[in-house]
């Protein structure tokens, strides 16, 4: 009986052992894919202003925050109801 006793402590002690290596492997582990990179740093932001040739109200933006444009890419769309009627009547 004192050996099973003793076998039985032992696997226990393994058991628990075993388990407190796992969790902390997992809490070492990072929870980011393997193809994102992740650090401290600083990125600066850069701003250009833009303008229209003529005033009217934006009729629909063609992209988000924080997309990259190119040289000449359209950014937004304005409603030209308004400069047509203008036009018009010139």
């Amino acid at each position: 009986m004192k050996s099973l006793r003793g076998v039985l402590i032992v696997l226990v002690v393994i058991v628990v052992a075993a388990g407190g290596g796992y969790t902390y492997w997992q809490s070492q582990q990072s929870e980011l894919p393997g193809y994102i990179a992740s650090g401290n740093g600083r990125v600066e932001a850069e701003e250009i202003r833009v303008a229209t040739k003529y005033a009217g109200r934006v009729d629909a933006v063609l992209v988000d925050e924080g997309d990259s444009v190119t040289a000449g890419q359209v950014l937004a769309r304005m409603d030209t109801a308004e400069l047509m009627a203008s036009k018009a009547k010139a």
